[in-house]
């Protein structure tokens, strides 16, 4: 059995001790450490502790990858770190420091801001793409659709795509410390009916004489973050102004009185073709050509999770999909790199000499797989420790991904594609996503088998 305290000892140790540390919190799958100086992080020392898969530099932010075993080291983590640290005991919680933008580029941090807000809500996806899965098995063992209960299943699974801007106004109020109550009911107003109506009953709509645009809010993000800002910024400066016997009752109606107009003249309907015009960069591509799409998106896919890309990417494209149109078809074209990256870690079990690296390669591709298809444990494990690995799952993922997108396969709930989920995948171009994953699997471990690791590297 691992010594979880004795692993975080070693981890703290490497990071520069506690006084280094300004916030911990956790993922699925890593100990996430903002600390105050890089300079002093031993990070090849860091890497070689046993259990540590690696480690990821996003936004000024340390992740350390443990895989499976995070739950258990970020707790003997907190116990040592006692009340020296701000520690974040909520999983995916990436509310990074306030100061990180300072560090590094734009686009980093901008790809670490959206990661951060939409990774909290990951949970909710999973849950209610379980849900989804459950209601779908239901009604393929022979339960009639029209059965009310799975009705309530079914929608239960789709409620958060209903209301996904007030989800993310919920994860972007915590992450810029704005007073959720507010924000929530900012960003309620665009997904609310009687606002819909105004516009239905009503040849213009304007606040204050200034003209209104009749934009559909419900699977767009960027209005509710930039409204959760806007309000942080109004109760901050608000609070500075106000008396203190004023500040209770004239910052939440101030700041909310300050940001609706902004937001349904301004915000809202910029923030909704901004994310257009991202999600359009895909929609493009795919209707150019299905089986490009398909072969780029399945072929970087795994690049992306690296730098954490792919969680915005979910949030700004796969969900507003499914929102709007009820299925992703885009996106979902990544699914067999999933396999792909199983594939790999199953032959370097079978190629390598050395009993560890085999030990290791069938334990974490066997994890990987019956945990859901979360891939890190191998993929950080073997496959990219090795490179080798790595370079063959992009090759297996973008040729199983262009023959994903050729089969117009999609997906009715933003979860990865697993031995649990796959009832959400179900529909047209299911066959094709079933042969993608077959063929780029296949390939990925052919490839990886005949180019071998060099055993010695990394050892």
């Amino acid at each position: 059995m691992a010594d979880f305290k004795n692993m975080a000892k070693e981890i703290l140790n490497c990071i520069g001790g506690v006084d280094n540390i300004k916030e911990m919190s956790h993922c699925m799958t890593r100990l996430r450490l903002n600390l105050k100086d890089d300079a002093k992080v031993k990070k090849n020392e860091l890497e070689k502790i046993e259990g540590v898969m690696r480690v990821v530099v996003i936004g000024g932010q340390y992740q350390v990858v443990l895989g499976g075993i995070v739950d258990e080291v970020f707790a003997e983590a907190s116990t040592l770190v006692g009340d020296t640290v701000d520690v974040n005991k909520e999983m995916i919680q990436e509310n990074l420091d306030a100061d990180v933008p300072k560090k590094g580029k734009f686009i980093e941090n901008l790809i670490a801001l959206l990661s951060g807000i939409v990774s909290p809500i990951i949970p909710a996806m999973l849950a209610a793409g379980f849900i989804t899965a459950l209601a779908k098995l239901a009604v393929l063992a022979g339960v009639s659709e029209t059965n009310t209960t799975i009705q309530i299943l079914s929608v239960a699974g789709d409620v958060l795509y209903g209301f996904f801007p007030i989800f993310i106004g919920w994860s972007a109020a915590k992450y810029f410390k704005a007073n959720i109550s507010i924000t929530l009911m900012v960003v309620g107003l665009l997904v609310y009916p009687n606002f819909s109506a105004i516009f239905a009953n009503a040849t213009s709509v304007n606040f204050l004489g200034i003209p209104v645009t009749n934009v559909y809010y419900g699977s767009s993000i960027l209005p509710a973050i930039c409204s959760a800002y806007l309000i942080s910024k109004c109760e901050f400066i608000l609070r500075k102004i106000l008396p203190n016997a004023l500040r209770s009752i004239f910052v939440p109606f101030l700041s909310a009185l300050i940001v609706i107009p902004l937001l349904i003249v301004v915000i809202g309907p910029i923030g909704v073709w901004g994310g257009e015009l991202f999600a359009n960069l895909f929609r493009s591509t795919y209707e150019l050509s299905p089986v490009l799409a398909g072969a780029i998106i399945g072929g970087i896919w795994q690049i992306l999770i690296i730098f954490g890309m792919h969680i915005a990417i979910l949030g700004l494209v796969s969900a507003p999909n499914i929102a709007m149109y009820g299925r992703d078809m885009i996106i979902m074209t990544h699914a067999p790199s999933l396999i792909c990256q199983i594939t790999a870690g199953l032959a370097v079990a079978l190629k390598a000499k050395d009993k560890k690296i085999k030990k290791n390669a069938l334990t974490l591709s066997l994890t990987s797989f019956f945990s859901g298809n979360v891939i890190e444990p191998v993929m950080y494990g073997i496959n990219l420790k090795y490179k080798k690995p790595f370079i063959a799952v992009c090759i297996g993922g973008a040729i199983g991904g262009a023959i994903t997108g050729a089969a117009g396969a999609g997906t009715v709930a933003a979860v990865a594609l697993s031995i649990y989920t796959f009832p959400v995948y179900l529909g047209a171009g299911f066959g094709g996503l079933m042969l993608g994953c077959v063929v780029g699997g296949l390939i990925t471990f052919v490839l990886t088998y005949l180019m071998g690791i060099d055993e010695k590297e990394n050892a």
